[in-house]
């Protein structure tokens, strides 16, 4: 059984990340990081750079990485959605009903929160002796890791490594991933004392029914050449759901400068599509297919990677890597057709 000392290690990591996710960092954060091996390294001394840190939070969490679940799992793009409802859900069914200063309750600190919140209640139910008790918090934890955490935060915290320029959110990034990880693994190999009607599953990652616009995208990306309109495209590449990843303005902005292209900070739809079409006018059109491949592959390999590392992570990684197959496959026919209309027109 684990000891209480390792279960109040994990329970204060949970909520110093939780803290890092919904606040930009202050002195006093600062002054606790800097006595946590592996973080204090990379947590800065001075109020520049506390300053420089203040603004690289704004740039991750504000502009590029966004740190909501239904932005990942639900195809609206939108905050409040069945995602947020779900685990609004479970946080009543758990109560946990800390305030929090987010726009929608999905968001990575207060799933992390729930994390502390209920390794606190195990680590006083081990205290009082209560089995019943550690049963519920033991199994409300698996649910929160099963159904949410392990589903969509290793894709977001990628987001997040190759968005961030201080090596402190790399780090946090790093750490909050293993940490997830490590606990689903921990939990993969459930004990007689978590109820069957605890156990979830990870999403089927064949894809369901969608309508109207999403099922445009999802006919781009699977291969109907009759419903590949740019539109449809771009709506295929910035859906995480439909693309198998989060394409940040970051990663967009860097594939405009692969191309010597100045991409203006925009909308992420109205960028690759900018970007699209100053790459048409430039015949760069393959080129830029080829470095979105390299893009998706890239992603593809990251996660298969953690599947060797965390196998218990593999379910839910099943979903991403279809997708980031049919991704490719998508850009690869894209850049055979756009060459073929080349040489037809130039017939």
């Amino acid at each position: 059984m684990e000891s209480g000392e390792l279960l109040e290690a994990r329970q204060t990591l949970y909520r110093l990340l939780a803290h890092l996710y919904l606040h930009p960092p202050e002195l006093s954060t600062l002054a606790t990081l800097q006595t946590i091996p592996g973080l204090g390294d990379a947590a800065p001394e001075t109020i520049d750079g506390l300053e420089q840190l203040q603004v690289e939070y704004e740039y991750i969490f504000g502009r590029n990485a966004y740190p909501y679940e239904s932005l990942y799992v639900d195809h609206d793009l939108m905050l409040n959605t069945a995602a947020a409802n779900r685990f609004a859900q479970l946080c009543q069914d758990c109560g946990f009903a800390e305030e929090s200063p987010v726009g929608a309750p999905d968001h990575l600190g207060r799933q992390l929160g729930l994390m502390a919140y209920l390794l606190a209640i195990e680590i006083s139910a081990l205290r009082e002796q209560n089995p019943a008790l550690l049963t519920w918090a033991r199994a409300h934890q698996h649910r929160c890791l099963s159904d949410h955490l392990a589903h969509w935060a290793p894709v977001f915290l990628g987001v997040v490594e190759r968005v961030a320029n201080h090596p402190l959110y790399r780090t946090v990034a790093q750490v909050t991933l293993e940490l997830i990880l490590n606990d689903l693994e921990r939990s993969a190999s459930l004990p007689l004392w978590i109820p069957l009607d605890e156990r979830r599953v990870a999403p089927d990652p064949t894809p369901s029914p969608v309508q109207d616009e999403d099922a445009g995208a999802l006919s781009a990306h699977t291969g109907d050449d009759s419903a590949r309109d740019l539109n449809q495209i771009v709506r295929s590449l910035i859906i995480p759901n439909i693309a198998g990843m989060f394409i940040s303005r970051y990663d967009i902005s860097m594939l405009g400068r692969r191309l010597r292209i100045k991409a203006p900070i925009r909308e992420r739809k109205q960028m690759m599509r900018d970007l699209f079409d100053v790459a048409a006018r430039f015949d760069l059109v393959p080129t830029l297919l080829d470095h979105l491949d390299e893009l998706f592959a890239t992603e593809f390999w990251r996660l298969a990677v953690l599947t060797e590392r965390y196998p218990a992570w593999t379910a839910h990684a099943r979903h991403w890597l279809f997708r980031l197959e049919q991704s490719r496959e998508m850009v690869r026919d894209l850049r055979a057709q756009y060459l073929t209309y080349q040489m037809q027109e130039s017939q």
